[in-house]
């Protein structure tokens, strides 16, 4: 989502003319144009869920009155909105209910330009306060106001806690009460630097974790680990808990009747086209010390790495927004506990339903209601008269109801799976602290069959002292647990290079021959196809956290992993091929060109899945709107294997002929243009190519080097802008990788 997209680029002269209420009826799920009675307003190609009724109950005055996107409901069931344009303004809505006649009233309870509410894209009542987040530079904060004379206004406003940011929509969103009634969560993007915190669930060990170093696609210094992320803080902002990492942008964030939290999750749409630096909306159940694994620059981590938490579900490409639960709706059982996600870019209102899969969810969504235009850019429940309130372009407020003929008793959580969530919440109590009976509670679930229980205790293990569990790890010898271990003994006794404290010690080598030495131990042909990912990935993070390994470790490794590339699946030999190439394998070259060459057409995880059909169809026909549309949403598996292994390839100096140096160079050339995406990715790519070929072998190559790439849709063509010339410090760190 960007900045001129939001609250902007969407919204129309011809709004200013849109009455105070108008009726839009009951909409089948059928597109159609809706006028109001007056005639004034058109709305085409809304879409709604049949039995469900859309109804316009405001526009807002923006001279007076602002942008509205963040929502609230204050103690005496009052809307309570920000401005998001201006400072200082809050307003306050009193809602009809539905089947009222009667209009919205509005009240502007606060003018104080002093107060910094400009941008703001989260507010909660709490604690008799009001908690708002700004987002503008120099005054970006979560703030809390009280009402200290009765008058019901806010009459002082004190800063909790500073963030620093660059005053972007990628700066500090959402705030939500904790299920426990106890603390308020707030989300915040990518351009927000992770603030002082008292206490951590997250093992404060994280970095970048590429194995082959990545490409910055994104201006130089810009964002790393931990990147979006969710912190907790008390009534007073005297206690800050980091819970989650690893986001894009978030914007928004809910908890359901299981009082689980869950988040919508932003793309990467600059890397639109160059899919190794892409990846969709998605929808993230965001367990405690979870990082989602997003990462800026060419190196986003895929959904198979168990050493990060997945996605439970892919949306598309998208700018999501708000998101919210439908509890409180008289809506069907389904509805009512969906979980509600705005996507600003296309128009559309989805409906996620979650399906408890263990202890976790898998997540599947639905158009919901959709428009042109509906910029959807808030919502929240009314349990007043059980509808759900939609804003839309900041402008538009928006009631659904349902008006069918299902039964809308309030349901009740899901027991189904209860006692494994139990189960993950017993080993969440040891995230943060380091307690004595840790490593035994933990130690029998990291080979749990379950994904999130795994994952929840191999976090509760990487919070004690190593001391305790170190020899364990090396000893056992069930090869689930043996990988879990030996994964978080290499996280926790090492750090990337981004993250290496100055001064410290280096990588305890004698420690990593042990841990590669326990990984040779288990047996390949008794591992099941993600038992053998996940061991791949801990010899990488082996490597990552403690440095190159010995001349003896490395032939060692070669010679175990260089019989088994190629493969019989992508996942596999995109793993495999990164060890080769980082640790120089004399064959890298001629395997790793020979997946290039021969990358498959066939679509792999999740790919298929990157957008919606409807969406599809309504960006082919050329009815919706939104930031780089012109780009191609979805990532062909060939075009996304040819760019994953030509980035590796940039950083192998063994095993070259000269006929593989031509054909790799060739490459560039005969690309298509669209592979480069808006960053001009492939450039960036074959000037970090040229760049580690020996000065001695680029005159028959130099021909092909100076030939020019297909222009694309990057910042700039061929080989300029920041894909030309490199430093001579950057091809160092190429050649150390």
């Amino acid at each position: 989502m960007k900045t001129a997209s939001f609250l902007g680029s969407l919204l129309f002269a011809s709004l200013a003319a849109l009455p105070a209420r108008a009726a839009l009826s009951e909409l089948n799920v059928a597109d159609g144009t809706i006028e109001s009675p007056d005639g004034r307003f058109v709305g085409r190609d809304f879409t709604v869920v049949n039995g469900f009724k859309l109804e316009l109950l405001h526009v807002t005055n923006t001279a007076t009155e602002g942008q509205w996107v963040a929502l609230a409901w204050d103690n005496k069931h009052r809307l309570v909105v920000p401005s998001y344009t201006g400072a200082g303004r809050i307003a306050r809505l009193t809602i009809p209910k539905a089947g009222s006649k009667d209009d919205v009233k509005v009240e502007v309870i606060n003018s104080t330009t002093e107060v910094p509410i400009g941008a703001s894209e989260g507010i909660l009542y709490a604690f008799n306060s009001l908690y708002y987040n700004a987002n503008r530079s120099g005054s970006a904060g979560t703030y809390r106001m009280r009402d200290l004379n009765g008058d019901d206004k806010f009459d002082e406003a004190k800063i909790i806690r500073f963030r620093q940011g660059d005053g972007s929509d990628h700066g500090t969103h959402t705030l939500q009460l904790t299920p426990d009634g106890k603390m308020i969560s707030v989300i915040s993007g990518n351009a927000t630097r992770m603030s002082d915190h008292n206490r951590s669930r997250v093992p404060e060990i994280w970095g970048e974790d590429n194995l082959v170093m990545r490409m910055d696609l994104s201006p130089p210094g810009f964002h790393r680990a931990p990147e979006a992320h969710v912190l907790q803080f008390n009534e007073d902002g005297s206690d800050f808990e980091l819970w989650s990492i690893g986001m894009r942008n978030p914007v928004s964030h809910a908890y359901s009747k299981d009082g689980e939290m869950f988040i919508y999750d932003a793309d990467e749409e600059p890397n639109m086209g160059f899919t190794v630096g892409y990846r969709p909306t998605d929808i993230i159940h965001a367990i405690s010390g979870s990082d989602a694994g997003w990462r800026a620059g060419s190196k986003v981590h895929p959904y198979h790495q168990f050493d990060f938490w997945a996605p439970i579900g892919v949306v598309g490409s998208g700018s999501p927004v708000g998101s919210g639960f439908g509890t409180g709706t008289k809506f069907p059982a389904r509805y009512q506990d969906a979980f509600y996600i705005a996507d600003w870019s296309f128009g559309n209102l989805w409906a996620t339903f979650l399906t408890p899969q263990g202890s976790s969810y898998k997540a599947t969504a639905m158009p919901f209601v959709s428009g042109k235009p509906f910029a959807v850019s808030g919502i929240i429940s009314n349990p007043e008269d059980g509808s759900l309130l939609v804003m839309t372009t900041g402008t538009q407020l928006y009631r659904v109801t349902y008006v069918g003929n299902e039964v809308t008793t309030p349901t009740t959580p899901d027991t189904r799976y209860a006692a494994l969530r139990d189960q993950r919440h017993k080993l969440e109590a040891f995230h943060g602290k380091k307690e004595n009976a840790a490593v035994n509670a933990a130690w029998p679930f990291l080979g749990d069959e379950d994904r999130a229980i795994r994952y929840s205790a191999r976090t509760a293990l990487e919070w004690q002292d190593v001391g305790q569990w170190r020899e364990r790890a090396l000893a056992e010898t069930d090869p689930r647990k043996a990988i879990a271990a030996l994964a978080s003994l290499a996280r926790v006794s090492g750090r990337d290079e981004y993250h290496t404290p100055p001064g410290a010690p280096g990588p305890d080598k004698a420690l990593q021959s042990r841990i590669l030495a326990s990984l040779d131990r288990i047996d390949w042909d008794t591992l099941v196809y993600q038992d053998r990912l996940d061991l791949l990935r801990t010899y990488e993070l082996a490597m990552i956290r403690l440095g190159r390994p010995s001349d003896a470790d490395t032939q060692r490794i070669i010679a175990r992993f260089d019989k088994r590339l190629p493969a019989q699946h992508q996942e596999m030999n995109r793993e495999l091929a990164e060890i080769l190439v980082y640790l120089q394998a004399p064959s890298a070259a001629t395997k790793v060109m020979a997946l290039l060459r021969s990358a498959p057409d066939n679509p792999y995880y999740g790919v298929q899945e990157w957008i919606n059909p409807q969406q599809r169809q309504r960006q082919d026909r050329g009815e919706v709107t939104g930031p780089n549309l012109g780009i191609p949403q979805i990532a062909l598996a060939k075009q996304d294997a040819e760019i994953f292994y030509a980035q590796l390839l940039r950083t192998l100096t063994a095993g070259w002929t000269p006929e593989l140096r031509k054909e790799y160079m060739t490459y560039f050339t005969t690309a298509p243009a669209s592979y480069s995406g808006t960053t001009n990715g492939l450039s960036i790519i074959r000037t970090d190519a040229i760049a580690m070929i020996p000065a001695a072998e680029k005159a028959p190559l130099q021909s092909l080097i100076d030939q020019p790439m297909p222009a694309g849709r990057g910042r700039a063509g061929g080989g300029g802008g920041r894909a030309g010339a490199r430093s001579e410090e950057h091809t160092s760190e190429l050649q150390s990788h």
